[in-house]
């Protein structure tokens, strides 16, 4: 019984482990983190539907989020699962529809983050795709909000199988982190026009925001 923390111990002198979010050491998420994906709920309204997420896209959760996207991190995928999972619990059940990484974030990685961190938490899910032209040049985060809204509108649809196996059915759209809203809103744009009912809006992280009214107000042509 006593070998395991002796070759822990050897382990951890030989590959350092600190945790993703905070820093701690060996520990690839410290319990402290954890905490924070799971006892930090974000709860609002966009376009009227209620999203849910684990937490603040903010210091550590960020942090790990960021782990998990750019190195496909079990232990972090793990913890960010757990939030989804609650983050999902909390809304009215449904199928789950996944928003997809975008092309340039697949061939980057090679891995959709958003589907990893799906799995870890155990739930099924299915996929959106890229639809329409190819993705525009420069990342969301360069955006502003009415640049994100035009990039996102007409970039997404439901496979065919998908849409004719959940035809009519409640669905709840799954993404990783919502900053804008505009590629959920644009999630539930292609969902309604496969003939789909989304229910909710389920998410690892949420970015702070301080004007929420302000964007939770904004709607784009086909959403409403």
């Amino acid at each position: 019984m006593e070998l395991l923390p002796a070759l822990r111990e050897a382990a951890s002198a030989l590959w350092p482990v600190e945790c993703a979010g905070c820093g701690a050491l060996d520990v690839a998420v410290c319990a402290a983190c954890r905490a924070l994906v799971l006892d930090a709920p974000v709860r609002e309204r966009l376009d009227g539907l209620p999203l849910a997420a684990a937490a603040e896209y903010a210091g550590p959760v960020r942090a790990l989020v960021a782990a998990c996207k750019e190195r496909g991190a079990r232990a972090e995928a793990r913890a960010l699962g757990a939030g989804l999972a609650a983050a999902v619990a909390a809304l009215p059940e449904a199928a789950l529809v996944r928003v997809p990484a975008s092309r340039a974030g697949m061939r980057r990685r090679g891995f959709d983050p958003v589907a990893l961190v799906a799995r870890a938490a155990g739930l099924r899910s299915i996929a959106l795709r890229r639809a329409g032209r190819p993705d525009a040049a420069g990342a969301q985060k360069e955006r502003s909000v009415a640049e994100r809204e035009r990039a996102a509108h007409g970039s997404l649809a439901l496979p065919r199988r998908a849409a004719r196996a959940l035809a009519g059915a409640s669905v709840v759209v799954v993404d990783d982190v919502v900053t804008s809203g505009a590629t959920v809103r644009e999630a539930v744009r292609a969902l309604r026009a496969a003939g789909c009912l989304p229910v909710g809006i389920a998410a690892v992280a949420r970015t702070p925001r301080r004007l929420a009214d302000a964007w939770t107000n904004v709607s784009i042509a086909g959403v409403e």
